[in-house]
């Protein structure tokens, strides 16, 4: 490897860069979009303590299987499998995160760009001289309109592909040591806001109380399918993250940290969403549309509704463009560890690569849902199977305990985590599969 790829490589600055980067990547449209309208369908609280029951039992291990491949290699995804089995096709696993990588980024950039011409329609005021209709027509606007979503697109694309560019401290860490603050400072004020309207009340109660008997079997299948979704695991993105870490760097702590934020951004983006919709008689579970068209309805008839509107699709493009960073990252990685590609050149041609991929998606919203479907029901789930059934059987003993390495008795904890990579997380990422093929 030459020196400019050695350089284009680059590592976290420090625990802090890293976790923020993490959080970053974890933290998307997935937390502040998906999670207060699926929350809604699923009838509120029930879900949202199995949510978190997933995160415990399936979220934390498989994202702390990922860091631990990734800090052990110091290689990109394919890099990453093909090192510690090089006698096996367990790169497969690999080459499933890179192109999970193009598939997910290629659609995901073009909601990207939706929320982007929503931070400019909220700069111009467009939803407060309007009437509830043409504010719900918005939307139906733009997605008629292929070339303002190319261009929306294009943008966002733009913006991704330059911290990507910058390299892993002067770039991607740079870009989340500035946005992920003002997210939850942003987050952290709307959700002030929210709480002093008339449906606090029953948003509290709704997002908190516990109805056991409208929790089915699929709703806790979906949440498995959430947390997986929400934490950006089965796409190797963690796995590239964590090939930037130092020795030293403690992985379950930095695990835990990434779990927590994430999580408490979807229940804050909960606190901010069903406040608003109840007190606007809304159904919390509108589904999509709940973002697009209904709440920028009830931003019109808020006090300070100018604000509030700029403030929640300002956050939503930082949540976006993290993510997106971390996905470009997953696909350049593999290009400037195995191809010997610069970084500028890895992250501009795969970047424009990607951008004409999602263009479909931009001209067919039924072929964005499409993409969708094969990135949630199909590469996520056997991303993340694979990963779980890598780690825990295909690893040996000794090379699973350097997960816990610079803990001071980790015996206890590593046992713990051990059992739920070999045995809780494959069973419950089978059943998610199997829940998406429509078998259980």
């Amino acid at each position: 490897m030459d020196t400019e790829t050695k350089d284009s490589r680059g590592q976290w600055s420090g625990s802090l860069g890293f976790v923020l980067a993490a959080i970053g990547s974890a933290v998307g449209l997935g937390n502040v979009w998906r999670f207060p309208y699926i929350t809604g369908e699923y009838g509120g609280g029930a879900f949202v303590v199995v949510y978190i029951g997933c995160v415990l039992l399936v979220g934390i291990p498989v994202l702390l299987a990922e860091l631990l491949i990734g800090k052990k290699t110091q290689r990109n995804a394919v890099g990453a499998f093909r090192s510690l089995r090089p006698r096996y096709p367990w790169a497969f696993t690999g080459w499933l995160g890179v192109v999970s990588g193009f598939v997910i980024l290629s659609y995901y950039g073009v909601v990207g760009g939706w929320v982007l011409h929503y931070v400019y329609l909220s700069l111009i005021n467009a939803f407060s001289a309007s009437t509830p209709d043409n504010i719900a027509g918005l939307f139906g606007a733009l997605g008629s309109n292929p070339l303002l979503q190319i261009f929306w697109h294009g943008v966002f694309m733009v913006f991704a592909v330059t911290f990507v560019a910058g390299g892993i401290s002067r770039g991607i860490e740079l870009g989340n040591k500035i946005m992920m603050p003002a997210l939850f400072s942003l987050l952290s004020l709307l959700v002030a806001y929210a709480l002093q309207t008339p449906g606090t009340g029953a948003a509290v109660e709704f997002l908190f109380r516990p109805r056991w008997e409208q929790l089915s079997p699929a709703a806790v299948l979906e949440a498995l399918g959430q947390a997986l979704f929400s934490m950006s695991l089965g796409m190797a993105a963690m796995v590239t993250y964590g090939s930037y870490l130092g020795k030293n760097s403690n992985m379950v702590r930095s695990a835990f940290t990434i779990a927590v934020g994430d999580t408490v951004v979807a229940l804050l983006a909960g606190l901010v969403v069903f406040p608003i919709a109840f007190t606007f008689s809304l159904q919390p579970s509108a589904g999509p549309s709940l973002i697009f068209q209904t709440l920028p309805i009830a931003f019109s008839q808020l006090a300070a509704g100018y604000f509030v509107a700029l403030a929640f699709f300002t956050l939503l493009s930082f949540a976006a463009l993290t993510s997106a960073m971390s996905l470009l990252e997953v696909v350049a990685a593999y290009f400037i560890d195995e191809r010997h590609w610069s970084r500028k050149k890895a992250s501009w041609l795969l970047g424009g690569v990607i951008f004409v991929l999602g263009l479909p998606s931009d001209v067919s919203h039924d072929f964005l849902g499409f993409m969708d479907g094969i990135a949630t029901n199909y590469l996520l789930p056997i991303g993340a199977l694979l990963i779980a059934l890598f780690v825990g059987w295909a690893l040996r003993h000794h090379e699973r305990q350097e997960a816990f390495d610079g803990m001071a008795k980790p015996t206890l904890a590593y046992y713990g985590w051990s059992f739920l990579i070999r045995f809780v997380s494959p069973v419950a990422l089978l059943g998610i599969f199997l829940h998406q093929l429509r078998l259980i």
